[in-house]
């Protein structure tokens, strides 16, 4: 397949959907982010870059000296170092039979284990590969799980797929989340599907898998959160437009607790993120015309929610993507379709202020956000085929 046909599809899936309407909010303020400024840019396939053609999502490691990037058309991971000054130099570009045929339409990535492995779901392989970057600078490819069925099989034939053929519920994988125990979750679009994996000394195994035969909730799963206590997984369900909330555990299999969707506050339509707020376990849902803040009940039921705006006159729509800045009181809302990244801040425990639109310059269609420090966060576009960094986007 074609990758401009493949950037339309996998652009498709979350974000060419006209957004409207919003109703009740938050406060807000007109006041400008003051001193946000571009440092530097990076496009593809210039100045020794490579990776970006059509990047889906960037992670800093932990040290904020190595930044990862997927792209679904190059079919790649790429790692870059960091530098003092906070540019960026290319160390390795995992693909093509370096990667075993894992990473064609790479999607999505996670750190997982003590080691901080990298996992990576693509959705045109039907896998989730893992990786690490040794010493040397070099990214070696340590396991993955596939089925291996024909892309042609999967996205051109009518014939439906049996779960004899999709044993592993991963086709059509489009994100994925894990931890520091080893533990990771992904949403599987096309087998419509969760799957929990383990990680243990470099080798991916299955732990449980929930199609959407079992949870209607997971029909056309696009998203995928993990609460910070580990304890909560919540699923976005593109086509049932509900989200599914599970209990998990390290040793008892996962357990629906919820689903949200029609006859709630706000009826979901096709939702396309969801998230947890760091270190709480209070959720914000995008779907096609806004996005909503829940909060647990003492029961641990999401049974309320709050809607973010920009203004009291102008909604919050279109959004495809919230990343927050280390101290989780910093959050981007990224809007795919529209080239917009909002900035919203903390307002108490529950409500979030919208504070400025960033400048994003020549960026085109933003899909992901990683925050080098506390006040510089890097922004990759899909359209673009960039990476720009920017310094004191959140203001002081």
């Amino acid at each position: 397949m074609a990758n401009r046909k493949r950037k339309r599809c996998l652009k498709g899936l979350c974000v060419a959907v006209v957004m409207s309407g919003l109703s009740a909010g938050c406060a807000t303020s007109d006041e400008p982010v003051e001193g946000a400024a571009l440092l530097h840019r990076y496009v593809d396939n210039q100045n020794g870059i490579d990776g970006l053609d059509n990047v889906r999502r960037l992670l800093f490691d932990d040290t904020d000296k190595v930044l990862y990037a997927v792209s679904a058309d190059d079919d790649a991971l790429t790692a870059y170092r960091v530098g003092d000054d906070h540019s960026l130099t290319m160390l390795d570009m995992m693909s093509g039979e370096r990667a075993g045929g894992m990473l064609i339409g790479a999607s999505d990535m996670t750190f997982v284990g003590t080691d901080r492995d990298i996992q990576v779901v693509s959705f045109y392989s039907g896998a989730v590969a893992q990786f690490r970057l040794g010493r040397n600078d070099t990214l070696t490819l340590q396991s993955g799980l596939s089925d291996r069925i024909d892309i042609q099989r999967v996205f051109k034939q009518g014939k439906p797929i049996s779960t004899q053929e999709d044993k592993l519920a991963l086709l059509g994988p489009y994100a994925i989340v894990g931890d520091a125990a080893g533990i990771s979750y992904v949403a599987a679009n096309v087998s419509q599907a969760l799957v929990q994996l383990s990680s243990a000394q470099g080798q991916l195994s299955t732990r449980q898998a929930i199609r959407a035969d079992e949870v209607n909730a997971l029909g056309g799963a696009v998203s995928v959160a993990q609460s910070d206590s580990g304890q909560k997984v919540a699923v976005a369900g593109m086509q049932a437009n509900q989200i599914a909330l599970f209990e998990a555990s390290d040793s008892q299999p996962l357990k629906l607790q919820q689903t949200l969707s029609i006859g709630h506050q706000r009826a979901l339509i096709e939702p396309v993120f969801v998230t947890f707020v760091p270190g709480t376990e209070r959720l914000l849902v995008a779907d096609k015309q806004s996005v909503f803040a829940y909060s647990p009940d003492p029961q641990g039921n999401y049974t309320s929610s709050t809607e973010l705006k920009v203004s009291d006159n102008q909604k919050l729509s279109a959004v495809s993507r919230l990343a927050f800045d280390p101290a989780g009181q910093c959050m981007l809302a990224m809007s795919e379709s529209a080239d917009q990244v909002y900035i919203f801040k903390r307002h108490g425990d529950t409500h979030w202020l919208h504070v400025s639109q960033l400048d994003i310059g020549g960026g085109q269609a933003p899909t992901s956000a990683a925050f080098i420090s506390q006040d510089k966060v890097a922004i990759s576009f899909a359209k673009s085929d960039a990476i720009q960094i920017y310094t004191n986007v959140c203001g002081q």
